[in-house]
């Protein structure tokens, strides 16, 4: 009995989770029916006029295919005219094509790798699997070369054993987690993508995504509930301010958006309706920034809905106190988290710009270095807003809730006390008829008896 109680406990706490009713799951179905379909007319709206995505802009024209080393023939090493250095190293191998028409087919390919990806990257191995395509070398005859190698597999895995711990340690939760993730992504890669491609604005379109990724993720993760509803407003509020910081700041540094060698490119996609690649740098922080800043407001409404739940009687500017206590814990750690992200991302660029420069301020000033402080600070400052607005819209919501909690008491209890008035009076004994008034004598014509013997006597007379 013990172990079974035991184990009942563990599903309780794991698996089990927070206790849904049947309303519950009907708008967890509906809230993801209606996500798919906003994001299928939105991939719609978006390719309307044709899509721009997966035009051939340079690079290998060929198919390619996956494939798995199976034997090293040969590995020659070429060398520089006019110096003892290696130029280009060129390894022969048999491979066996796992995709494509002539899957199962053993094939002879060559990798060649220059000076540049010879000293990052060692030659193919047995085992290895590469994609590779076939093109003609420098005689115009076809040849099978590699191109890269096939990556997906290892994050695949990574992929799996994420969802296989988020399963395990949320239970439901991690389900309804694993699939406000999928939508998110799917509205950023099947919608905002396809939108700046094609020339839309990206300020609104960042915009909607954003919002679309905060009502779709809170209401799947913590349904919809008061703290819910506290948190989406809060985190909008800190994208918001993230987002007008931006906007501003764009203005004030005189950005052109060419924040990397890739960014030109980026003008040459769709020649109709170029991109504004300020715009690519505002969606670039919201969308950076409405992780943290959502993270921030379910921590504060959660917290706050906890004490509030714990102590129903708790006034609420003591509840305003609670949330701004652990607005203040969050903060530091969350603007930390924040601003390492950034730094992290962009190491190689301050690497390269703190070698070659010897002034700081002027590191500062170029723009790709510029671009990543902006990231930083926007969504900070974003975090720090979402504190306060997260807070006063948890203390706001649950002071309307208890209002409209105690005006139903108020006429819970006067119906019941018109109910009790009606129930006494219709349980009442029925009151007996009244006992006429008892006669008072004040003279002795009135007694009678003495009345009666005085009509005898005139009688007798």
């Amino acid at each position: 009995m013990a172990e079974k109680k035991k184990k009942r406990g563990f599903y309780s706490l794991y698996l089990k989770g927070e206790k849904s009713t049947r309303a519950d799951r009907v708008l967890y179905l509906v809230t993801v029916l209606l996500s798919v379909a906003v994001i299928w007319f939105g991939w719609r709206f978006a390719v309307a006029d044709g899509t721009v995505l997966g035009q051939d802009l340079g690079g290998i024209d060929a198919e390619q295919y996956r494939a798995r080393i199976t034997e090293v023939v040969s590995s020659t090493d070429i060398h520089a005219k006019y110096s003892d250095g290696i130029a280009e190293r060129r390894t022969v191998c048999y491979a066996q094509l796992l995709s494509g028409p002539d899957k199962g087919k053993t094939v002879l390919v060559t990798q060649v790798q220059d000076s540049t990806t010879l000293t990052l990257d060692r030659p193919c191995q047995v085992g290895d699997k590469m994609y590779v395509y076939l093109g003609q070398n420098e005689y115009g005859e076809d040849q099978w070369f590699t191109s890269t190698h096939v990556r997906t597999d290892w994050l695949l895995f990574l992929g799996l054993l994420f969802v296989a711990l988020v399963v395990a340690f949320g239970g439901v939760k991690g389900v309804r987690t694993l699939l406000s993730l999928g939508l998110t992504c799917l509205a950023i890669f099947a919608v905002l993508i396809p939108l700046i491609a094609a020339g839309y604005n990206i300020y609104w379109a960042a915009v909607g995504v954003c919002l679309f990724s905060i009502v779709v993720t809170l209401s799947l993760v913590s349904g919809w509930r008061v703290k819910s509803l506290a948190a989406g407003i809060g985190c909008a509020g800190g994208v918001l301010v993230a987002g007008l910081i931006t906007i501003v700041s764009e203005y004030r540094l005189h950005m052109t958006g060419i924040v990397d060698d890739d960014s030109m490119l980026l003008m040459f996609i769709n020649e109709e309706h170029p991109i504004d690649l300020k715009g690519i740098v505002f969606a670039a922080i919201i969308i950076g920034a409405v992780g943290a800043t959502m993270d921030v407001g379910m921590d504060i409404a959660a917290s706050l809905t906890e004490i509030y739940h714990k102590n129903p009687g708790i006034g609420m500017r003591e509840l305003a106190k609670s949330g701004f206590t652990i607005g203040r814990d969050i903060m530091g750690t969350m603007s930390n988290t924040l601003v390492l992200a950034y730094i992290g991302s962009g190491l190689h660029v301050t690497l390269l710009f703190m070698t070659y420069y010897d002034s700081l301020e002027t590191v500062l000033n170029v723009e790709m270095m510029t671009n990543e402080l902006l990231q930083a600070l926007a969504g900070s400052i974003g975090i720090v807003f979402t504190i306060p607005t997260t807070t006063l819209a948890t203390v706001l919501l649950y002071a309307l809730s208890r209002r409209r909690l105690e005006r139903k008491a108020a006429k819970a209890a006067v119906g019941a006390g018109m109910g009790a008035e009606t129930e006494a009076a219709e349980t009442a004994p029925a009151p007996s008829p009244a006992e006429p008034p008892k006669r008072v004598y004040h003279s002795p014509d009135e007694v009678p008896f003495l009345r009666e013997m005085g009509q005898k006597g005139q009688k007798g007379e």
